[in-house]
């Protein structure tokens, strides 16, 4: 079911709540639908939109278009709080789904209490988000899966100056090329991730290119920066620079593991993964965790890692299957 409005092809669309105890409210179980805007259009969001709450998949936003701006000063709240307490047994919305959308810029509001993944962004092109707050940190010690980003088959989409209080993945590159993640801040998550990566063959659904991530502050997380890749699957991780990014308080700092296994949903201690990862540089890391490695590749599919720069307080850690050129 879509949440439509006679004014949403227009030129302009302003969801607003006024008022100092007003809210706008979004019906649960229902899609507030912004994929029938006119090339150039502007959306903004002011004050609260609240969306109600249902156990279905979402997505509770999406947004298709060409030449878009959405902004606005105004929050959009899940009511995680709902979801979060009956854990991942239930079916849970994704929040906000960009598909589609080209050349077009989103920045400045807030998403607060998100009830699963917050942004999936799929096959959209030449597309900046900006200075946005996405909230979820009422849900520490009990929501998972809220991811901050989660971006497939997109050719070069820029996340910048945005901040991410989440329980899962900051940033979770499942496919894409061309991607820009810069001046973010990541706290209370698992970092900043490419993967889980593996398919049946090479593909565009498999492959992860020309990623920079740099200046960003990684916070009270899992992880500062990882890679990881699935047991006996293939795929590719090619041309990922990591430039001038700081951790505090995060347990490892840098991982990269070819032995994921979806079935378990875990680690198995064997690299028997065939995704080639490559051309991977990593140029001033500074800060502060646990322990600065956790590396488990295979050697077969691994070169080209140039590694540099690194100025993390904490224990070494460990590497096995890592390139000749990085020493741990």
């Amino acid at each position: 079911m879509k949440f439509a409005t006679p004014v949403l092809a227009a030129a302009a669309l302003v969801l607003a709540a006024y008022g100092h105890h007003q809210v706008a409210t979004v019906p649960a179980g229902v899609t507030l639908d912004l994929t029938d805007l006119k090339s150039g259009a502007n959306v903004v969001f002011s004050g609260t939109t609240t969306f109600g709450t249902k156990k279905w998949s979402g997505p509770l936003v999406l947004l298709t278009g060409t030449k878009l701006t959405v902004s606005g000063t105004g929050s959009l709240d899940g009511q995680g709080a709902w979801y979060w307490k009956q854990d991942t047994s239930i079916t849970r919305p994704v929040f906000f789904r960009m598909s589609k959308v080209i050349s077009s810029t989103v920045k400045g509001f807030t998403i607060k209490n998100s009830p699963y993944r917050t942004f999936s962004i799929l096959s959209s092109q030449s597309t900046t988000i900006s200075g946005l707050t996405l909230d979820s940190s009422a849900g520490d010690g009990t929501a998972k899966n809220t991811d901050g980003f989660d971006l497939s088959k997109n050719t070069g989409v820029t996340i910048t100056g945005c901040k991410i209080y989440n329980q899962d993945d900051c940033l979770a590159m499942q496919s894409s090329t061309n991607t820009v993640f810069s001046s973010n801040t990541c706290s209370g998550g698992h970092g900043i991730s490419i993967g889980s990566i593996g398919g049946s063959s090479i593909s565009s659904s498999d492959t992860v290119s020309g990623l920079t991530v740099k200046n960003n502050k990684i916070v009270d997380s899992v992880n500062g920066i990882r890679i990881k890749t699935i047991i006996d699957l293939t795929g590719k991780v090619t041309d990922v620079t990591y430039t001038d990014n700081t951790l505090s308080n995060v347990e490892n700092a840098i991982v990269i593991h070819g032995d994921y296994s979806k079935s378990k949903g875990g680690y198995t201690g064997t690299a028997s993964n065939k995704v080639y990862v490559t051309d991977i540089t990593i140029d001033g890391l500074t800060g502060s965790a646990d322990q600065i490695y956790d590396i488990l590749v295979n050697s077969k599919y691994v070169s080209g890692w140039t590694f540099s720069g690194i100025d993390v307080s904490g224990s070494t850690g460990s590497c096995s299957g890592e390139p000749s050129s990085v020493d741990c």
